[in-house]
């Protein structure tokens, strides 16, 4: 059984959506959201479509809840303003037979159709397949025993996709799947395309150097 994590704080425009994606899935299943103290109405929409979990803020905290709790042998982690395919469990569950240990999906823009955001959307594939970094938008999955070997996400403020992608890498082979997720490029709208991505080459860079988490953090919030 696949067990469907979605974190979600304060995302009452774009859960429905996903919830009703999620549960229209063919395949055995269990949906769950863990909030992290949304103060709109995430959780009363939420809790018409699947099992609602309260948390302490912060995404890896919050998978990590969730996969406490789940009972599947398939971790799937979902953002909640993703767009998922139809065929998306069947295909987590083709890789696992296969021998892949996890990996992710190709990820699209669905709300802004740009030369610009199309590139991004490549590279970004590009970097998962070739140099195994998978982030939170491309729809992370683990098998359960994996996750819980490498004692799942490190609970830090941000890049938690970053770390614990380089430790699956070390536990075998991850793969990325051709069917797509799509992800809001919301951020990209309002900051600018290019200095939104600027922004994000930054903090990477500043991870490999060493910054810490939180001040990387500090630096992504203040710049939004």
């Amino acid at each position: 059984m696949v067990s469907i994590i979605v974190p979600s704080l304060n995302e009452e425009k774009t859960i429905e959506k996903l919830l009703k994606q999620l549960n229209s899935l063919s395949g055995e299943k269990e949906l769950i959201v863990i909030d992290g103290g949304s103060n709109d109405n995430t959780i009363e929409i939420a809790s018409e479509f699947c099992k609602v979990v309260k948390s302490k803020k912060g995404r890896a905290n919050q998978m990590n809840k969730g996969a406490k709790i789940a009972e599947g042998n398939i971790l799937w982690f979902v953002h909640s303003d993703s767009m998922v395919s139809e065929n998306s469990l069947y295909e987590i569950e083709s890789a696992i037979n296969e021998g892949y240990i996890g990996g992710g999906f190709s990820l699209f823009f669905y709300d802004y159709d740009t030369k610009f955001m199309r590139f991004l959307s490549r590279t970004s594939n590009w970097r998962a397949k070739y140099l195994g970094l998978y982030f939170g938008d491309q729809g992370l999955f683990i098998r359960r025993d994996i996750f819980n070997e490498i004692e799942g996400y490190e609970e830090i403020d941000l890049m938690e996709d970053w770390d614990i992608s380089k430790r699956m890498e070390k536990k075998g082979n991850m793969k990325l799947l051709d069917i797509k997720i799509g992800t809001s490029a919301r951020r990209f709208k309002n900051g600018g395309q290019l200095r939104t991505l600027l922004l994000m080459h930054k903090i990477k860079i500043l991870y490999v150097l060493g910054v810490s988490p939180s001040k990387l953090n500090k630096i992504y919030r203040e710049a939004r």
